[in-house]
């Protein structure tokens, strides 16, 4: 009767104790992709990727988004219809695997892209995860907007200065003349800047081959300048802008 009693009572303390819940590894795709273009991947340096739960800030797993930029026929050419995967087994993108034992809201956040540090951006978002519910194919794609922009000058003489800016969309797309992202759809412009003030707004043509906008001015006056060179498309919110620094000196 003793015994009885005891093992009852074991068992009816052990249903009141909690269950342990078992992590489960669940595994999601992440891609990066340009604004108005293709993926972005080891091409421009890939991109950082960052797993958080948004909640707690707790880091679940980090890693590289590496990889081709995409079928262009798929992405730019034909029109994309509801449904269709974007992504084939060589495009750019990150395989993470969280461990979780309960549905947990993650933050992801994006870095890049790593070759061209000036024009490196930061895009996040925020999504649910359920344990072994794993989100594979075009998985979770960020969006990154903006243009990679590389801009230098080059002082000739009588303070005639070059200003050149090297421009193309995040994946590394290029910019010319009949392609597909055509250099008449963006303004480029240098801004000159002397003791932090503007003095002058120089507009670039492009002039190419491939992605590369100029233009020429003379200043008149001795010192340190900045130029501030910037390629803008306002229908698509792409922005990117570089900065250097050269001197003027008519003596």
């Amino acid at each position: 009767m003793r015994r009885f009693s005891y093992i009852s009572f074991l068992l009816l303390t052990l249903s009141f104790l909690p269950l342990v819940a078992q992590a489960e590894s669940t595994q999601l795709m992440i891609r990066a992709m340009a604004v108005d273009a293709k993926f972005i991947g080891t091409s421009v340096g890939g991109v950082r990727v960052t797993i958080k739960d948004a909640e707690t800030d707790e880091l679940l797993d980090e890693g590289w988004i590496h990889g081709g930029t995409g079928d262009t026929d798929r992405l730019i050419k034909n029109p994309v219809q509801r449904g269709d995967m974007l992504a084939d087994n060589n495009t750019a993108g990150y395989l993470a695997t969280v461990d979780i034992d309960t549905p947990r809201l993650v933050k992801i956040t994006l870095f890049g892209p790593y070759a061209y540090r000036q024009s490196l951006q930061e895009a996040s978002v925020t999504t649910w995860l359920i344990p072994g519910k794993d989100l594979l194919g075009d998985g979770i794609t960020i969006k990154m907007p903006g243009f990679i922009a590389d801009g230098w000058t080059q002082v000739l003489q009588d303070g005639v200065v070059e200003f050149y800016l090297n421009a193309s969309l995040m994946c590394g797309c290029p910019i010319k003349k009949n392609g597909l992202w055509n250099p008449d759809d963006y303004e480029a412009k240098a801004i000159v800047m002397q003791d932090e003030k503007k003095i002058d707004e120089i507009p670039l043509s492009f002039t190419g081959p491939i992605g590369i906008f100029s233009a020429k001015t003379q200043l008149k006056k001795n010192g340190h300048y900045k130029a501030i060179l910037y390629v803008v498309d306002t229908k698509t919110g792409n922005v990117g802008v570089d900065r250097t620094m050269f001197e003027i000196n008519l003596d």
